[in-house]
């Protein structure tokens, strides 16, 4: 592989070595041509380097794929954008000369990079802005997108022995954390943290825990559960979403050394490597597409509508309430269970409000579909209740009709909260429906 190309030919060789092939690479681009030239067997620089202008340039043989390239390249590129092509043309064939189209060339390559450099950037602080249980499913999809046999560890039964995933028949773990950054007011807070949850997961791989501040060797039954018969951990990522600060590398790295010397090495093998690896070394390592973009850009916006929720004042909830107290009557050996469904209902409707406030500040045009569909799920939730001697028995109908109407519009983006949100404009409408639960004959 000639030198030059940067991060083009960066992929080109994972793709030829038989790795994973990012969606960069999946065919060869315009740049990736221009910079490999030479690969070609037709006369091209030959030709090239004896004309003196473009027009002279575009009238060599057609014979060559690089020469319709170029062609294509030349009269459609921004460079000759001022006017009509045939004008544009003729206006450059007598003052330009192949070395100003090799630097029209370049500066498409350094316009080009700069967008695959600003979809890195952006990737890297979704990562920082995720948290917990969702940094970890991104890191997750990620590393599974790009790493043939990349396992994720469900912590269902007992716990996951401090492994989130591993790869390579179990040769290489992961260990993932994403700690709610605002948490911490010092970054000396941040490292501690870090250290500290990196130094017990790797005490569980390594099968220790303290006994009187002394390392002692611990069974750990789900290891034997996780990884396959007779493999050892060879490497150890720590992937977090914060790494700032090289304070971290230190500590993290002395205890693994402290930790292999006690350990009975059953699951780990002596002198595994261990790395701590960042949002930005992860958005680097790999290509970043529009679908990787999407996908975190979602979890993004999912987390920031569930912190958002739990802010969320509810405001006259009396007509709720109320309800909650004629069901307790009507239903008095269900009062805890009621209770506990009120609870549910007021989280749920706090998170529909919070949905539609981040739609109407960043989405309007989805805020507008959600208005119409609430319009809809209250035309249905009146009819059912009005049909009904008991319109609290309507209650699950009521949701149903509402997640299917919703789904609609906002499954292929908001999937994993449609339910909730039906749930909290169900619970908005009991609050606010003019149609009250009252004790009946036939009830009493």
């Amino acid at each position: 592989m000639a030198e030059g190309g940067g991060l083009l030919n960066r992929y080109r060789v994972k793709s030829s070595i038989g790795g994973s092939n990012p969606p960069l690479s999946a065919t060869q681009s315009t740049l990736f041509s221009l910079f490999n030239l030479h690969r070609y067997k037709t006369p091209l620089f030959g030709p090239f380097l004896q004309v003196s202008s473009i027009r002279e340039f575009l009238q060599l043989p057609e014979s060559s794929p690089i020469i319709g390239l170029f062609s294509d390249l030349i009269i459609e590129g921004p460079v000759f954008a001022r006017g009509p092509k045939e004008s544009s043309l003729a206006d450059a064939s007598e003052c330009t000369s192949p070395g100003a189209v090799l630097l029209f060339v370049h500066s498409v390559t350094y316009r080009e990079m700069a967008s695959f450099q600003s979809l890195i950037d952006e990737y890297a602080s979704s990562l920082e802005g995720l948290t917990g249980v969702d940094f970890q499913a991104e890191v997750c999809a990620r590393l599974q997108t790009f790493i043939i046999g990349f396992q994720t560890v469900p912590s269902k039964p007992q716990g996951d022995a401090g492994l989130d995933a591993f790869s390579d028949h179990g040769h290489r773990a992961y260990c993932c954390y994403g700690p709610e950054l605002s948490a911490f007011k010092k970054d000396k807070d941040r490292v501690g943290a870090i250290v500290d949850k990196f130094r017990k997961d790797l005490r569980r791989l390594y099968e220790l825990e303290f006994n009187n501040e002394v390392l002692q060797h611990y069974v750990s039954p789900e290891m034997e559960t996780i990884l396959p018969k007779g493999r050892k951990i060879r490497q150890i990522e720590l992937l977090v979403n914060w790494f700032e600060s090289h304070r971290v590398l230190s500590p993290i790295l002395s205890a693994a050394e402290e930790y292999e010397k006690v350990s009975q090495g059953r699951y780990v093998e002596g002198n595994a490597t261990v790395i701590v690896v960042g949002p930005k070394d992860l958005a680097n390592r790999y290509a970043v597409d529009e679908v990787t973009i999407m996908r975190a850009r979602q979890r993004v916006f999912l987390q920031r509508i569930q912190k958002k929720a739990q802010s969320v004042v509810l405001t006259s909830t009396a007509k709720f309430d109320e309800k909650k107290e004629i069901l307790k009557e009507l239903c008095p050996e269900k009062a805890e269970i009621i209770d506990a469904l009120w609870i549910q209902l007021q989280s749920s409707w706090r998170m529909a409000l919070a949905f539609e406030q981040e739609l109407d500040d960043t989405l309007p045009n989805l805020h507008r579909d959600l208005e119409a569909n609430r319009a809809r799920i209250l035309q249905k939730v009146l009819m059912l209740m009005l049909s009904s001697p008991a319109p609290w028995e309507q209650l699950l109908r009521s949701t149903e009709f509402a997640t299917e109407i919703l789904r609609k519009d906002f499954d292929t983006l908001f999937g994993t909260i449609v339910e909730d949100l039906s749930n909290g404009e169900v619970a908005r409408l009991v609050g606010e429906c003019p149609i009250g639960w009252k004790r009946t004959a036939s009830n009493a």
